[in-house]
């Protein structure tokens, strides 16, 4: 499963660079918009599977936890729930601007990335997933009432965190009182790692 979703982000990250140096952005969004769809059935895999930002960011995020770099205090501009969708209007207005103003085509989607990179090193990547990225707050609303989605078997679960500590997108808690996993399908990205991490297999992805 690991195998195949790193083979799978490898993929899309060659595609998407064919994409950027073509300048054909139209196809990229074309991508999204039915990742976006596909999530309100299958759930945020476009985050977990496609997604070039969400590639490098976890290289980026190991490097920078090798190094030490990362930092668990949050400041509090980047915990705002209306970050991301500023960062979106910010988006759209500079394409805009830059298209018919400056007759520019600027590259939004490397600076998008660029700034991803920028604050894995700093802090964990649900960072930058849950309160910056515009298509994750996207993504979060289709993907909140996804048909499938990764699961907890609560009868089976031992409440023994791995899942938590492995989980990029913090979509995994604990209950402290049941000693129970759950998993929010907003945040979720259907990477898996959790059901891979699980010692009695009570992680799966099913029907909700």
């Amino acid at each position: 499963m690991k195998n195949i979703r790193i083979m799978t982000q490898i993929i899309f990250l060659i595609f998407f660079s064919f994409v950027i140096v073509n300048g054909n952005m139209v196809l990229w969004l074309v991508i999204f918009l039915l990742s976006l769809l596909g999530a309100a059935v299958f759930g945020r895999f476009y985050c977990g599977y496609i997604c070039p930002m969400n590639t490098a960011m976890g290289v980026t995020a190991k490097l920078a936890k090798r190094l030490n770099w990362q930092m668990k205090s949050v400041p509090k501009v980047l915990k705002s729930k209306s970050l991301p969708w500023i960062v979106l209007v910010l988006m759209i207005a500079t394409m805009i601007v830059s298209k018919r103003v400056l007759q520019l085509e600027l590259p939004i989607l490397l600076m998008l990335m660029a700034l991803s990179i920028i604050i894995t090193l700093r802090y964990e990547e649900y960072v930058f997933h849950n309160h910056v990225c515009p298509y994750g707050a996207l993504l979060s609303l289709t993907g909140k009432g996804a048909k499938f989605s990764t699961k907890v078997d609560t009868s089976q679960c031992i409440g023994c965190k791995k899942c938590e500590k492995v989980c990029p997108s913090m979509a995994v808690k604990v209950d402290e009182k049941e000693k129970v996993a759950k998993i929010n399908p907003a945040l979720c990205h259907q990477c898996q790692s959790c059901t891979l991490i699980c010692p009695t297999k009570a992680i799966r992805y099913t029907k909700i």
